[in-house]
């Protein structure tokens, strides 16, 4: 038998055996459990539960029948409000650590829709149709994911019932339109119920995009580009960022990792410029046409690589937003970034750890002012952060004696 005292990082609970750690799958802290050891590393083993003797109050019974074997979902034999507890204490404990200092975390935001959220999903295909198996390439027949919006579910149920030759199948879903995109010829779907079928770069069907609202702003989504898969989230997100910000007319914000150009547009109003910067060429593409389609006249969007972009431009930001991806800034653009004494930078981040280490590199040129954190994966371990840095005062005499 195991008492488990408390969660690691992804949401495992954490035991000590023999004077070593050994992390258990969906046990929770104060249980006890009978367990079997699955693997048995140097520093560290891994188990998993064979029986719960003592079992916590916070557990929940998983509504989905593939949850102990699916590898989307780590949090959902845990009750919601215990979830954000979890997400709340991971983000302190990682900032903290890395950081050395006192930084003001505020209470994370949370998702009013725990289930059927996702407007994205990757389904795998191989004679049979589903999602890999946790830590595999085993693909495990699903034929309902309680995390995808309902039109998704449709099409997924459609394709489960048939068999495919080995694929990669991207569903979006706006709500109401749905896109399938995919790559091998030898598979037909142009008869699933779906509004827009891209086949490579052929359109089957409908178009090569679909339209997805964030208040009173459109945006065209292809089907590789990066989009939030959250969409009601995105929406407190990015007020998140807007109020964070507090923008006005004299201020130039350069837009980091902008993907298809939803956080610099949502923003355009407030600001007297924006340069967008994205390495992804079919993003920015359709970043361009989220610029017409909302006739924006402040935004321009380059492709490159934001570290080799910003050592070239000549927009000299007063704001500046990150949104890389989970591995984060590099400490090479880190110190490209302080050059441009922006008074403010917004880090948005899907990645904790990559976010504490990044901030730590830029306190000594930056006030760490608070950090939001928004559930934005409900579920699951994942969490989204968005942190407002000021230009220290000692830098802005720097600035100002140039």
């Amino acid at each position: 038998m195991l008492k488990i005292n408390r969660f690691d990082h992804q949401g495992r609970g954490i035991g000590i055996l023999n004077n070593k750690i050994i992390f258990i799958k969906n046990a929770l802290p104060d249980e006890i459990v009978e367990y079997e050891i699955i693997k048995n590393k140097k520093n560290y083993l891994e188990g998993k539960i064979i029986k719960i003797i003592k079992q916590s109050n916070k557990r929940i019974k998983p509504i989905c029948p593939y949850y102990n074997i699916c590898g989307g979902c780590q949090l959902m034999h845990i009750d919601y409000e215990q979830q954000l507890k979890f997400k709340q204490e991971k983000i302190e404990n990682i900032i903290h650590k890395y950081t050395e200092n006192y930084i003001q975390i505020d209470n994370i935001i949370k998702c009013d829709n725990i289930y059927n959220y996702r407007n994205k999903a990757t389904i795998h295909v191989d004679k049979i149709v589903g999602f890999f198996q946790d830590n595999t390439n085993k693909i495990i027949n699903v034929n309902y994911c309680y995390l995808l919006d309902s039109t998704i579910n449709n099409i997924l149920k459609e394709l489960s019932n048939k068999k495919y030759e080995k694929d990669e199948i991207i569903i979006r879903s706006n709500g109401n339109n749905t896109l399938i995109y995919h790559n091998n010829e030898k598979n037909n779907l142009s008869n699933i119920n779906a509004d827009n079928i891209i086949l490579k770069d052929k359109i089957i069907k409908g178009n090569n995009y679909i339209i997805e609202n964030l208040n009173k702003y459109k945006f065209l989504v292809s089907p590789t580009s990066f989009f939030q898969v959250n969409t009601k989230q995105t929406i407190k997100l990015y007020d998140i960022i807007k109020q964070l910000a507090n923008l006005n007319k004299n201020d130039y914000v350069l837009d980091l990792y902008c993907g298809t150009g939803t956080i610099g547009i949502y923003l355009c109003e407030y600001c007297n410029k924006v340069l967008g910067v994205e390495i992804n060429k079919y993003a920015i593409k359709d970043a361009n046409e989220n610029k017409k389609i909302n006739n924006i006249k402040n935004i321009d969007f380059i492709v490159g690589d934001a570290k080799d972009v910003i050592k070239k431009t000549n927009f000299k930001p007063t704001v500046i937003i990150v949104d890389p991806p989970r591995s984060g800034l590099f400490k090479g653009m880190i110190n490209d970034l302080i050059k441009f004494n922006a008074e403010k930078i917004i880090y948005v981040s899907c990645e904790p750890i990559t976010l504490a280490r990044d901030l730590k590199e830029l306190k000594n040129f930056y006030d760490i002012k608070t950090i939001q954190p928004i559930d934005m994966f409900p579920n699951t371990y994942h969490v989204e952060c968005v942190s407002l840095l000021y230009l220290k005062e000692n830098k802005k005499n720097l600035k100002n004696n140039k």
